[in-house]
């Protein structure tokens, strides 16, 4: 799965138009989450057209970045996510930032990530791929 990292200033109105820049090309947001500091945020997202929405955030002046993020479904009940991090914590993989995404899923950054993948997968965890809708 990839993801885009984009640098939002702390500023009114920046935000709003990184996401009127992606809706106004008509790029859908499967997920997303904010993490910030001081004088910047950094939207990151999964959206239905990264190679569009890359091209048309750089060509309105936001910085902008991809990275393979994993994404693996985890059931909705009580100590799912416990159990999955304590698989990738055995494993001694460093996520490096994690955030739910649509349909149950669980989106997680590690340079590892290909390890990280398959390790999910071969505990049983269901891993969705770009073609599939999140």
């Amino acid at each position: 799965m990839r993801q885009l990292s984009v640098f939002v200033e702390n500023r009114t109105g920046h935000l709003s138009a990184a996401l009127d820049t992606l809706a106004d090309a008509e790029v859908n947001i499967q997920s997303f989450t904010i993490a910030d500091t001081t004088d910047y945020g950094i939207l990151r997202l999964v959206v239905d057209r990264v190679d569009v929405a890359k091209q048309i955030l750089a060509a309105n002046d936001f910085a902008v970045v991809e990275h393979p993020v994993v994404s693996a479904v985890v059931p909705d009940r009580p100590g799912e996510l416990a159990a999955a991090m304590r698989i990738v914590a055995d494993s001694g993989i460093d996520i490096d930032y994690i955030y739910l995404g649509g349909r149950n899923t669980l989106l997680l950054r590690a340079e590892e990530y290909e390890r990280l993948e398959a390790l999910l997968i071969e505990r049983g965890f269901h891993v969705l791929h770009a073609n599939e809708l999140l």
